[in-house]
């Protein structure tokens, strides 16, 4: 083949390819501070967007993401302002704007006592009797996130719950014990020498991205996400990732 005919097969080449990844969208992720799911000084803003950026990566894709409050994410979305929002329990009333993807981690939900407390969980009715420190807006349990005949004080954060059950101020409260963990090791270890989590497993919720419906092209961007995370799965890189963030 003649050198100019060889360059324009090699530049053909390469303008089609520079084309198809210029046809791919940059996303705009976020997620609230949630540690270590998701934060503005974790390495890589924490498990959740570490994840979401590498599979986005692996699919073509580029990312943006930032860690913003919960009331501003959702505005955001709805204006159009962010494309996905990372470290979300599965939550019915967002489905109606949100697509959820495939679940790339999964965590326990436990109560939390302080150490020595003869607490231990069987069912939500039983909690009836104990105040309990919940966050605000936050999803645990479907039946206790709808109990509202338990005595719940709402707080801002899980550290603030566990402060107050630290301190008396509250009998129990739970949450995801991989942010209780790290709230006690990072956020005030002398939490770890008060508080103990109670016996029983309340649920195992899984974590996940969700896509505002209205993204162009959304189901294709979907499915290429759904696909670079099994294939992540399969040959070790999504274990890689979670182990910089959680203790496996």
């Amino acid at each position: 083949m003649k050198p100019l005919l060889i360059f324009l097969a090699i530049w053909t080449c390469f303008a089609t390819s520079l084309h198809a990844a210029s046809d791919k969208p940059t996303i705009r992720v976020v997620a609230d501070e949630w540690p270590p799911f998701s934060g503005a000084s974790l390495p890589q803003q924490g498990l959740s967007l570490h994840v979401i950026a590498a599979v986005f990566k692996h699919a073509g894709y580029q990312v943006d993401s930032d860690v913003l409050p919960w009331a501003r994410i959702m505005d955001g979305v709805r204006r159009n302002e962010y494309d996905v929002v990372g470290s979300l329990f599965f939550d019915p009333d967002l489905t109606s704007f949100l697509q959820y993807s495939q679940p790339f981690y999964s965590t326990d939900v436990q109560l939390v006592q302080r150490i020595g407390g003869d607490h231990r969980y069987t069912n939500v009715a039983d909690l009836q009797p104990y105040s309990i420190a919940v966050g605000d807006g936050f999803l645990y349990e479907d039946e206790f996130d709808s109990a509202d005949y338990l005595n719940k004080t709402v707080v801002t954060t899980t550290l603030q719950a566990l402060q107050m059950v630290a301190f008396e101020r509250a009998e129990l409260t739970l949450d995801s014990v991989d942010v209780v963990n790290y709230s006690m090791r990072n956020l005030d270890p002398s939490l770890s020498d008060r508080l103990e989590f109670v016996p029983g497993v309340m649920t195992s919720q899984d974590v996940h991205m969700a896509m505002r419906k209205d993204f162009p092209n959304r189901d294709q961007v979907m499915a290429d996400f759904n696909a670079s995370l099994r294939a992540m799965q399969s040959d070790g890189t999504l274990d890689d990732i979670l182990a910089l963030h959680v203790d496996q």
